[in-house]
């Protein structure tokens, strides 16, 4: 055996030992990987000639959202996934959160026609409060509610360059919230959008969907785009009696991005968006102080806002540039129980320095401005109904070169003060190492922060009204003393790239967590408050390998499994370690073949296992309700008549009429995704 392999095998007995005391599936798993390891270096033992032809072209992908900086990700000591324009076009999606359901590790279910719940490694909910999500460097992660507002998150898909998905601890470069993992969109340049784009499309669920795309060169250094869509969806259906959910959405977007360079050293890039969206939903619980109290109601939330971004970059040499950003976002957005107003703006200055004895700094400042303001109801109430927060940071992150192409080790942290639990420090150790050309090994230990939301530090939600013999009110309340959650997290992964188009990307983990959301009650009909009282830990592992075995095929097959353990220090009858246990599948198998059939011809074919929520959404236990494991298959034809005109068809969750995948924490009945087929004209010209 040679010393590559004794080191490779070394190192994952080392883990295997560590990763023993906390389950035996790990350990197994780990088995499963030191083969992975050692396999193919035997291979590459007997095949040398082979390492001078070029990677598998999934390990030369750039990215730039796990270091801040350009990478392939054969270098990156981080669980990486990204969705390229190549993938998009090849899905079938009609928006962002179905793109996301390959990513393995990642959590995606569909709650009603125009909500989701999204997470990565655990924790999922309408408001998975531990992913941090980025379109183009801009935080759409809402503070307010600490998640993200899916519905109104609708880039063209044409213009998406990629969706970088990093699984696990980003919160030294992104700051707080990016705990369980980050997501940057990234959209194209305007030099690359260039001419006309017109589509149109219809069908069962996707009544119907049109986008005008623009693109032209304004002058010799600069270019723009223009767009506008409009996007309506059908209700689904109850899961109860199988009538209409009420839940149609209809979703209107304009925007533009304009790009250009002023000489060899220097670009720039202004961008904006606008949008305006109705989705109507039931609610079943819109308590009143007068009867009958407990009221059901079809509601229509109204949603608008936009945002206008400025970047500049500056380039003095390959071994050092800066990069200066600045946005500014508006949203609104009115339900019955509650009517919100957000304002934010954020600037951001990066530098990166690359210098003679083998370090890559980036470092950086940042500053961010939230305003906020409530239509305060009976239901929802925030204390004051007007509040600004402002929140300061800086970091630093070096890649320090220990030998030559084969040893790295990534130092940083990020240091932050926001007004609500001061100061904070997020900070991580990484190591890379590349045995052999084709092979990539990683491990890092990580610490991040959850901050609280609003209503965690100063709300009232009410939750049920005893109005016999007397009027009572029993409300959760917001406390100012609400922390910070914490994370400590341990990864290893893994990655093999071969020149016959065969890799391997794995990554195993085990998080720690400290002073999680709990709820606190001295009595049974007494207030509940939020507070700092439950910890846990969890651990799992993430595994893709990709094959094209011949040049008309590629397949993608992923496996992702993870446990979960909490503990509440005041578990009253809340339930809360069981929903939090449960609400993530412990399994999940997906598979993909795209095969091109000739004469522009190309079938695209996406099935997918996931495992069943053992609890969700209330915390009271006899309204827990587990949702099924299911299997689901998407397929797509598309046919290109020539260069400029293509037409698909479109087959989502084939495999039955309907199933339930995720039950919303608040308000609402549990709604069945439903069967659907759409047609779509593409023309480019």
């Amino acid at each position: 055996m040679e010393t590559p392999i004794l080191l490779n095998y070394a190192a994952t007995l080392f883990w295997s030992r560590m990763f023993y005391k906390q389950n035996v599936f790990i350990k197994s798993y780990l088995q499963i990987l030191t083969l992975l390891f050692i396999l193919p270096l035997y291979s590459q033992a007997e095949e040398r000639a082979l390492l001078d032809l070029d990677l598998q072209s999934l390990m030369k992908i750039q990215i730039t959202s796990a270091g801040r900086k350009e990478q392939n990700i054969a270098d990156v000591p981080a669980a990486v996934y990204v969705i390229d324009q190549k993938d998009i076009e090849k899905s079938g999606a009609t928006s962002i959160p179905e793109l996301l359901r390959v990513v393995p590790g990642l959590q995606v279910a569909r709650i009603s026609s125009s909500k989701w719940a999204i997470s990565s490694r655990g924790f999922n909910g309408i408001f998975a409060n531990k992913l941090l999500v980025q379109i183009d460097g801009r935080s759409v992660y809402t503070p307010s509610d600490g998640g993200v507002y899916w519905d109104v998150q609708n880039v063209i898909l044409e213009d998406i360059d990629r969706i970088e998905v990093i699984r696990g601890p980003g919160a030294t470069l992104w700051g707080a919230n990016a705990v369980n993992g980050v997501i940057n969109i990234i959209t194209r340049q305007a030099s690359d959008t260039q001419g006309t784009l017109i589509s149109v499309g219809a069908g069962n669920q996707e009544q119907g969907m049109a986008t005008y795309r623009y693109g032209t060169k304004l002058n010799e250094n600069s270019y723009g785009r223009f767009y506008i869509s409009r996007h309506d969806q059908s209700p689904f259906q109850f899961s109860a009696d199988k009538t209409d959910a009420h839940d149609e959405w209809q979703m209107v977007n304009s925007g533009f991005r304009l790009d250009g360079d002023v000489g060899a050293e220097d670009g720039w890039t202004v961008q904006g968006d606008l949008y305006h969206g109705e989705n109507s939903q039931r609610v079943d619980t819109l308590w009143t102080p007068y009867p009958p109290y407990l009221n059901q109601v079809d509601d229509v939330v109204n949603s608008a806002g936009g945002n206008l971004l400025a970047r500049w970059q500056r380039r003095f040499s390959d071994k050092n540039s800066w990069t200066l950003q600045a946005y500014y976002d508006f949203t609104d957005r009115d339900e019955i129980y509650l009517g919100q107003t957000m304002h934010t703006f954020d600037i951001d200055f990066q530098n990166r320095l690359q210098l003679n004895d083998g370090h890559d700094m980036v470092w950086g400042l940042g500053y961010r401005l939230n305003q906020d303001h409530f239509n305060n109801t009976y239901q929802i109430e925030l204390t004051p109904d007007s509040r600004t927060d402002r929140i300061l940071s800086t970091f630093f992150q070096d890649e320090i070169t220990l030998f030559e192409e084969i040893l790295w080790l990534t130092a940083g942290s990020k240091f932050e003060y926001n007004e609500c639990t001061g100061y904070e420090v997020q900070p991580n150790l990484r190591l890379l190492w590349k045995p052999e050309k084709r092979h990539s090994i990683w491990t890092s230990v990580a610490r991040a922060i959850r901050t609280p939301f609003r209503h965690e530090d100063s709300g009232r939600v009410t939750t049920l009204i005893i109005h016999e013999p007397t009027f009572s009110n029993i409300s959760i309340f917001g406390s100012p003393d609400f922390d910070a959650e914490h994370m400590v997290a341990y990864e290893m992964g893994y990655r093999y790239g071969s020149a016959s188009n065969f890799s391997i990307d794995s990554a195993i983990y085990y998080n720690i967590y400290r002073d999680l959301q709990s709820y606190y009650q001295e009595s049974e009909l007494s207030q509940i408050y939020f507070v700092n009282g439950m910890d846990g830990r969890s651990y799992g592992l993430e595994i893709t390998a990709a094959w094209t075995p011949k040049d008309w095929i590629n397949t993608e097959l992923s496996y992702s499994c993870i446990e979960i353990r909490m503990d509440a220090q005041n578990d009253q009858n809340f339930y809360v370690e069981e929903t939090a246990e449960g609400s993530t599948p412990q399994h999940q198998i997906s598979l993909m073949a795209n095969m091109s059939l000739g004469h522009n011809l190309y079938l695209n074919l996406g099935g997918s296992y996931t495992g069943a929520l053992k609890a969700a959404g209330t915390m009271a236990a006899e309204h827990r309700i587990v949702v099924d494991d299911y299997f689901n298959l998407n397929a797509n034809i598309k046919w290109r008549l020539n260069k400029e005109l293509e037409i698909a068809l479109v087959g989502e969750n084939l495999l039955e009429s309907s199933h339930l995948e995720f039950i919303q924490e608040y308000f609402t009945s549990p709604i069945e995704i439903e069967r659907s087929f759409y047609t779509k004209l593409t023309w480019k010209f």
